[in-house]
């Protein structure tokens, strides 16, 4: 017993030596960018930790590629560390095979489900000739971003859904104290799995709300749970959905949520230092 405590006390000794104060301060209090890219009717969001790597989850678009390939040059990226497509459909992984052409890519995260369409089959084929390893987008899927960035897959978990959205990498991310919960395109069924995880793992300080904002999501039972301060919501100008659907705002307007749309905003960063979340864009004075 003794010789076991010793050595849960050594382990914690290195840890410690390993990070001393001042850099784990400085490690949690760097900022966190999340980056949500106007790209109209479409998803598309930049994540750069304080460590210097970099993921994209989703690429807009087939006609998004100069928009996100610019963004990203202009942000001055080299390399994106992580590629997550959260889903198979075109208005997120559109451009996703220009994107991999442009940007050396370590590695990419997929749900499982094989999808018929030239858009599935052009980003698998580049994928699949750059030589990228491709890990499975699903519940349990936990990675850090240096030491101050948890990101955790919340879902999909089941292996079967009604609805292609369903299957979208719902993804958490925790900076210090902020969390962001970034929804893809999920809809009530993915809600149901989510809701029966403990409270604290699907509260956040900032929610992306779930396919654009229609109304096949974003129940009141859901957002009660999640606890949003803030919303985004990704979505194009006089779109012929009329996303978002008043049903969604007003249970966010009921939830207390400030929310921030691309299609008002332009692109949307929220910067987290670790204890405290702020918003730039053009539109936010």
């Amino acid at each position: 017993m003794r010789l076991k405590k010793v050595a849960v006390w050594l382990c914690l000794a290195i840890a410690v030596v390993s990070f001393s104060p001042k850099e784990a301060s400085a490690a949690w209090f760097e900022p966190l960018s999340i980056h949500f890219i106007d790209v109209g009717q479409a998803d598309s969001i930049l994540v750069r930790a304080p460590n210097g790597e970099n993921m994209l989850i989703d690429g807009g678009d087939e006609s998004d590629a100069d928009t996100v390939i610019n963004y990203l040059k202009k942000e001055g990226i080299t390399h994106l560390d992580i590629v997550v497509a959260t889903h198979p459909h075109h208005d997120h992984i559109g451009s996703l095979d220009d994107v991999i052409k442009a940007f050396p890519v370590s590695t990419v995260y997929m749900p499982n489900l094989p999808y018929d369409t030239k858009y599935y089959h052009d980003l698998f084929r580049n994928i699949s000739e750059k030589q990228i390893p491709v890990e499975r987008a699903k519940s349990g899927v936990t990675f850090r971003m240096g030491f101050a960035v948890k990101v955790e897959m919340l879902a999909p978990r089941a292996a079967y859904y009604k609805y292609i959205n369903d299957y979208s990498a719902v993804i958490k991310i925790t900076h210090g104290r902020n969390d962001f919960l970034l929804m893809a395109d999920a809809g009530v069924e993915e809600e149901r799995e989510l809701l029966l995880k403990k409270k604290d793992k699907i509260q956040a300080d900032v929610i992306k709300i779930g396919h654009h904002g229609a109304n096949s999501g974003s129940t009141m039972a859901f957002l009660k749970k999640v606890k949003p301060h803030t919303a985004v919501i990704s979505v194009g100008k006089n779109n012929p959905y009329h996303f978002p659907s008043k049903e969604v705002l007003f249970r966010l307007e009921k939830q207390n949520a400030t929310v921030y749309r691309t299609d008002e905003l332009g692109s949307i960063i929220a910067i987290s230092n670790g204890k405290k979340i702020s918003f730039k864009t053009d539109g936010i004075k």
